[in-house]
């Protein structure tokens, strides 16, 4: 009878201890399932906002391009003008310049005498002035903010199978601990409750080592 009340005792004791198992790792299991969504949803998100910006600044370069090509063309037809020393022509390229063009051209046009004949015959010290338009700039800064974006969405997406992962661990942990009510022998029983208690405790470990999200 003693022994039987013993036995009976730790039977209790173990059905306490997997009860409060397995109700911790459902909660685990669920919790890392949420993040696991979570962090997919981060990922799409950055993709998504990383495309836009790229997308973006291609219409800006585009559009630099665009203004350089124009102010290519109008440099060359001034320099043709120039050549024949047509001050009339000149400045009527001249105002027809953008204003970023504008200045470098004012601070190129300086280094040379007023009559340009000689040195466009020569082809010495001719050279189109460079400018950087503003939207050559905010592409870049775009481009720039794309490949943080892309490089965010990477990580999430990283961090969301490491909880994937996680969920697998606990769904074996779940196994153990449900075959484990129904095994008669106490050594088996308490074998599987150990096993089921050290992938918890090290699949807590893992899960409480990353990142959280939130709304």
């Amino acid at each position: 009878m003693p022994d039987e009340g013993l036995q009976g005792r730790r039977a209790r004791r173990m059905d306490t201890v997997s009860a409060i198992m397995l109700a911790a790792a459902g909660v685990a299991s669920a919790w890392a399932t949420y993040q696991a969504t979570l962090w997919g949803g981060v990922q799409a998100s950055s993709y998504a906002s990383a495309s836009a910006k790229v997308t973006e600044a291609a219409r800006l370069e585009l559009q630099a391009g665009q203004k350089t090509g124009m102010e290519t063309a109008m440099y060359m037809a001034w320099l043709s003008a120039a050549a024949r020393n047509d001050r009339e022509l000149m400045t009527f390229y001249e105002r027809r310049f953008t204003p970023e063009f504008g200045k470098v051209f004012d601070v190129w046009r300086n280094q040379f005498p007023a009559d340009l004949r000689g040195h466009v015959r020569e082809g010495s010290n001719i050279s189109l002035p460079r400018t950087e338009h503003s939207e050559s700039l905010e592409a870049k800064a775009m481009r720039d903010e794309a490949t943080a974006l892309f490089n965010r969405a990477e990580q999430s997406g990283s961090t969301g199978d490491r909880y994937v992962a996680s969920t697998v661990t606990l769904s074996l942990i779940l196994f153990l601990l449900g075959i484990s009510t129904i095994v008669r022998s106490e050594g088996q029983r308490r074998l599987l409750v150990i096993v089921a208690g050290g992938l918890s405790l090290a699949t807590l470990v893992f899960v409480l080592t990353l990142p959280v999200a939130s709304l």
